[in-house]
């Protein structure tokens, strides 16, 4: 049960990104009808966004104080996507990757700003046919975000691992739990950060970038968790988008209290030589086996249990206060995450007898059917 009262931690929001499906075949939409995206707008406000591609689009949080208050909105504001999809002979899934959509088949958005995305990226922009899910967690004036941001960077694997939701590509088992981003690494500055000191390093870097032509704006620095560019925050990027809503307001939690965990301790990070030793194989691990990875976490090998456990062990209270659910859901996450149940669940639709695109067709239907799932008592 998350706990509604208020608690006294960071402020923080949650962006959810959704595929547009065509209600009849379950297949990704070639574009939205007319008259949708101004529907959304005029039910979701400043909360809705497009996307990068035509069957894209975003909800994008106010600012919460605690999870009830995520849940409450996030949970009204699925339901009332999914409605006016229905109204318009569209679905809206939340998923890393559509289980059997081909990518050459979605349309770029033409909107000037993803234009220059396509344009810069080429092939690599085409491909990226995925949904994730970023969290943004507050950070005071008086602290230095890049100095947070190292302390926190070691443990996002194991979020990773948590959230991942992409085992299929294009109709076939990619052989990844988080194929999403597997793709991510096929962008410029979208994977790990670099050992930039303080944010005054950060900002020194940003400027050689645009001055090189490299960036045309400091929000194409995409790494797997960045400063964000337009408010005092940090922003968790490397998390797939969740089909059940319930995970999702987890990795928020545990992001939270990791980043609180960060500004209490006020320690300088470990050395960037063996941070990225260990933190390049988690990476790996997290993408390609989710929850069921060999981590390196000071010295040792341990699962993601022991990982998880270690995480909140090391959180003082003031950290872990607000977020004690988050901890609860996640050690339930680790028993089955979304892309072992997707892996299950098509492997045991193949065993009834199902063709391969029947059993994908019925497994988006069960997405379908889990991104409205009731969230536990609130």
């Amino acid at each position: 049960m998350i706990d509604s009262r208020a608690d006294h931690g960071l402020r923080f929001g949650i962006e959810e990104e959704f595929f547009l499906l065509d209600a009849t075949d379950l297949d990704i939409a070639r574009t939205a009808p007319s008259g949708f995206l101004e529907a959304c707008r005029a039910a979701l406000g400043e909360h809705f966004a497009e996307e990068m591609f035509e069957c894209q689009v975003e909800v994008a949080s106010p600012v919460f104080a605690d999870l009830a208050q995520a849940a409450r909105f996030h949970g009204r504001a699925r339901q009332r996507l999914a409605q006016l999809a229905a109204g318009f002979g569209l679905r809206a899934l939340c998923v890393g990757t559509h289980p059997f959509a081909d990518w050459r088949r979605a349309r770029s958005n033409p909107a000037a700003h993803f234009a220059r995305l396509f344009e810069d990226q080429g092939r690599v922009a085409r491909r990226s046919l995925v949904c994730g899910l970023h969290v943004h967690v507050e950070i005071p004036a008086s602290h230095d975000r890049m100095v947070v941001l190292q302390q926190v960077l070691p443990w996002l694997p194991l979020l990773l691992a948590l959230s991942a939701s992409s085992p299929f590509r294009g109709g076939r088992r990619s052989g990844l739990a988080s194929y999403r981003r597997a793709l991510c690494g096929e962008w410029p500055r979208m994977n790990i950060p670099p050992a930039l000191p303080d944010e005054d390093a950060y900002r020194r870097h940003l400027a050689l970038l645009r001055e090189s032509g490299c960036i045309r704006e400091d929000g194409q620095v995409w790494w797997m968790v960045r400063p964000s560019s337009h408010v005092p925050t940090l922003e968790l990027r490397i998390c797939d988008a969740c089909p059940r809503l319930a995970d999702a307001l987890c990795l928020a939690g545990l992001f939270r209290a990791l980043v609180g965990q960060a500004l209490l301790a006020g320690d300088a990070p470990a050395g960037p030589a063996a941070r990225d030793a260990c933190l390049e194989e988690n990476y790996w691990q997290a993408m390609r086996h989710g929850c069921a990875g060999r981590y390196l976490v000071d010295g040792r090998c341990v699962n993601a249990r022991d990982w998880l456990e270690r995480a909140w062990r090391q959180c003082h209270p003031q950290a872990r206060q607000g977020n004690e659910w988050a901890y609860g859901h996640a050690q339930r996450l680790l028993e089955e995450n979304s892309a072992d149940r997707q892996l299950q669940r098509y492997q045991a639709l193949r065993a009834e007898g199902r063709g391969r695109q029947a059993a994908l067709r019925r497994l988006v239907e069960e997405l379908l059917e889990e991104n409205l799932q009731a969230l536990p008592a609130i």
